[in-house]
């Protein structure tokens, strides 16, 4: 029996009517980590979707307590309160589901689970069209369900879209006939006709692009004529060097506020009438910025992940005031009716209720901690920007979730400035050593001494515990599903075609299987900058969930390595693959 099975059941029991007490409730020790929270206006509730205890948890606001915890399963990664209702929608990574619940007497009441696309990451409900929109992290697709509210069990899929890169946050436009998605990893969003979505047939309108990456937050302000962002940006131009990182150079944290118009026109119009907001400063910085909150005064509230605090201020502020909550806030939501916030603090295991007006916060705990293990505490020290000098980024600014922003960084970790050089993907790669584009971090925490010092400039000497357990942790991540996979689309005989294609060709003397890399050095036809021509070749597993290639970035798909660069040249004299080699080989190296 599986400890997942194990535990739903140990939650089902505990946490099923009867209701527990709140004493009772909090001495179930356990992880819980909330990653979502709802207002229940009526029921003078907050519910807060627990990831790792797979659990909602539901907190009584005039207590303060919580009440009772409910089991659900899986790996819940979003929820959506459906307005007007007492209905809840929850993403399930685990399932590939989004399910929908009845919020009453502080339990639920399970009403359908639709199939939408797979690893469903993120929500959001249109009240005019009663649809749900479901964005798919490893499938790059965005489902569109039609919610019946009289009878859930009708409720169904109308339509799913690949997109070209990886979704996550969704907003709507004021007028009710556009919608933006923004990049999981990168700086790009996505504009949509949404007026015939009732009818199963959204429309992509095209990528708006901007310097940035991490967009962890969409809304639009209260007066419905700006989009605002809060997002990172990586400068590929600044060095590793405690002046460019102490001044927000190499990177900053921002909210960036584009009108609407200007989005809907794109091109050379997108940044018209637009600004931005700095979030922190040189000596006391902000460390990845998270979800946005618009109050109907104009107030926004952002969390900000990597230090603990949320920042609160309107659009004409010169800055943004900050207030400290829990460990890595991760959502939030404004409760108008009594001028207050609420925080879900996923490394906290907490809630925080911020009244702004008094400039308090006061956090509360959803139960019991558990003991952490090595890889916890390597998971909180990865996501925690207060390593980094002045708290600028976090391991997870550059690595998002492990995985990668898919930008460039000049760091002196190749001895030399000036050859700006592709964030590595961290996923699956336990055991692919040596690291870095020369090799020359021969184990996982060199890499990570080096990143912290060099790259993040901490201020002090990493420990030996700290290098330990993030390297525990980073070891633990698995490689990514193959987006073929992901969309059901698998090619088993192009697939056995292309793995012949590959060991038959000079693409197994540097990817050797099964690790996909080795620890000598080659030419392979690449300079970067500053003249290198040998690099050590990245393990290529996962390589199908990379969107650029080569240690510049110049690449921007697997056909293009084959056939604009003739990959491998250099000491191999390039490849000599014709178009259907190539579209298999393809096939197969999606499929590691």
């Amino acid at each position: 029996m599986s400890r997942i099975l194990i535990f739903t059941m140990l939650l089902t029991c505990c946490f099923s009517a009867p209701l527990k007490s709140a004493d009772q409730l909090m001495e179930v020790s356990t992880l819980r980590r909330p990653v979502a929270i709802e207002h229940v206006s009526d029921l003078n509730r907050l519910i807060i979707l627990n990831q790792r205890s797979a659990s909602l948890s539901f907190f009584d606001l005039t207590t303060r307590q919580v009440i009772n915890e409910v089991a659900i399963g899986g790996k819940p990664t979003d929820m959506e309160l459906i307005r007007g209702t007492n209905l809840i929608a929850v993403t399930n990574e685990a399932t590939h589901l989004v399910s929908l619940y009845e919020v009453k007497s502080d339990s639920l009441i399970p009403l359908a689970d639709i199939v939408v696309c797979a690893y469903p990451r993120h929500l959001k409900f249109d009240t005019r069209h009663s649809l749900l929109y479901v964005s798919g992290m490893w499938s790059r697709q965005l489902a569109v369900v039609h919610v019946n509210q009289q009878t859930p069990a009708r409720s169904g899929l109308l339509q799913k879209v690949d997109m070209e890169f990886t979704p996550h946050n969704i907003v709507f436009m004021p007028d009710g006939k556009h919608m933006v998605i923004g990049d999981c990893f990168g700086g790009n969003l996505m504009l949509f006709d949404i007026s015939a979505a009732a009818n199963g047939e959204i429309k992509k309108l095209g990528v708006r692009k901007f310097p940035g990456h991490n967009v962890r937050g969409l809304q639009i302000s209260s007066d419905g004529q700006m989009l605002i962002i809060a997002h990172q940006m990586l400068n590929e131009l600044a060095h590793t060097v405690r002046n460019d990182v102490h001044w927000g150079l190499l990177m900053s944290n921002d909210l960036r506020w584009l009108k609407l118009d200007s989005v809907l026109k794109g091109g050379d119009e997108l940044y018209t009438g637009a600004h931005m907001h700095p979030l922190g400063e040189a000596g006391n910085a902000t460390g990845d910025p998270s979800r946005i909150a618009v109050a109907e005064n104009g107030t926004v509230v952002v969390t900000l992940g990597g230090v603990g605090e949320i920042a609160y201020g309107k659009e004409d502020d010169f800055s943004l005031q900050r207030l400290p909550v829990g460990l890595r806030p991760v959502d939030l939501i404004i409760d108008q009716a009594n001028g207050l916030v609420y925080v879900a603090n996923m490394f906290g295991d907490s809630i925080s209720v911020v009244d702004l007006a008094e400039q308090t916060s006061d956090e509360f705990p959803l139960g019991k901690k558990a003991e952490l293990t090595e890889r916890d505490k390597g998971e909180l020290l990865f996501f925690n920007a207060k390593l980094s000098h002045d708290g600028w980024m976090s391991c997870n600014s550059c690595h998002t979730e492990g995985h990668t922003n898919g930008m460039v960084n000049d760091n002196f970790s190749d001895k030399s400035f000036g050859a700006p050089k592709r964030v590595f993907s961290l996923l699956g790669k336990a055991g692919t050593e040596p690291f870095a584009w020369n090799g020359q971090a021969k184990d996982l925490q060199k890499q990570i001494h080096n990143s912290l010092r060099i790259t993040m400039q901490m201020d002090d000497e990493p420990t030996v515990d700290q290098l330990s357990q993030i390297a525990v942790f980073v070891s633990s991540l698995k490689r990514p599903p193959s987006i073929d996979v992901a969309r059901g689309q698998v090619d088993n005989a192009a697939i056995a075609r292309g793995k012949q294609v590959f060991m038959s060709s000079n693409c197994k003397h540097c990817h050797v299987p099964p690790t996909y890399t080795v620890s000598e050095l080659f030419d392979v036809g690449l300079v970067d900058k500053e003249g290198n021509k040998e690099f050590n070749p990245p393990s290529l597993i996962g390589v199908g969930q990379r969107v650029h290639f080569f240690h510049d970035n110049s690449a921007k798909t697997l056909e293009s390595v084959f056939k604009d660069y003739a990959h491998p040249a250099g000491d191999f004299g390039g490849n000599q693959l014709n178009d259907s080699q190539i579209s298999d080989l393809i096939q197969f190296l999606k499929s590691l």
